[in-house]
């Protein structure tokens, strides 16, 4: 009898511990107030959009001390140019899948000469700017995306009140354009 309640209650905690694990692993799947549904569901293609300033997209926890701009795009047809002048405050930029995975990250600390110049392709636009060599790849970054869509999200950080101005206008001048490869 000791061995069977035994046996009956390890199951149950082996049970409970694979429903957890289950429950834990659906919770990306279910959850519709993520901040990648909303971007791809809300924003405009190649076009920057300031994230809290339109209402139309709303990050919920976002760090009061970075300003946020993203891009959604789609490589289906053209690649895609994303651009911006030099600034002296710090700023972190990161291109992610539809789904919300970074696929790739930089920062003006690592980007050439601390301006943003970045050319998003796929593969087969890949192949073609690398037969052409147009100028910009001697100074843009190159990524190759695995999916054609996704979305650029740019944070500047605001270090006082006396940036935001700074802040503002390095933003307003980031572009996010389509890149013909051929």
């Amino acid at each position: 009898m000791k061995l069977r309640l035994l046996y009956i209650a390890v199951c149950s905690l082996l049970f409970a511990g694979i429903i957890h694990i289950v429950i834990i692993m659906l919770i990306p799947y279910v959850s519709s107030k993520d901040a990648a549904r909303s971007i791809s569901a809300n924003g405009n293609p190649n076009e920057v959009t300031i994230i809290g300033d339109t209402g139309r997209i709303e990050i919920n926890e976002r760090d009061p001390f970075f300003k946020l701009a993203l891009c959604r795009f789609d490589l289906a047809t053209d690649a895609l140019q994303i651009s911006a002048e030099k600034v002296d405050n710090f700023w972190a930029a990161s291109v992610f899948s539809n789904n919300g995975d970074v696929l790739y990250s930089f920062n003006d600390r690592t980007a050439i000469a601390n301006k943003l110049e970045l050319l998003l392709v796929n593969s087969i636009q890949r192949a073609d700017l690398l037969q052409t060599k147009p100028d910009e790849l001697e100074t843009s970054i190159l990524v190759e995306v695995p999916s054609n869509k996704g979305f650029f999200l740019m944070r500047a950080l605001i270090t006082d009140d006396s940036r935001l101005e700074t802040v503002d206008s390095f933003l307003d001048n980031v572009s996010c354009e389509p890149y013909a490869t051929r």
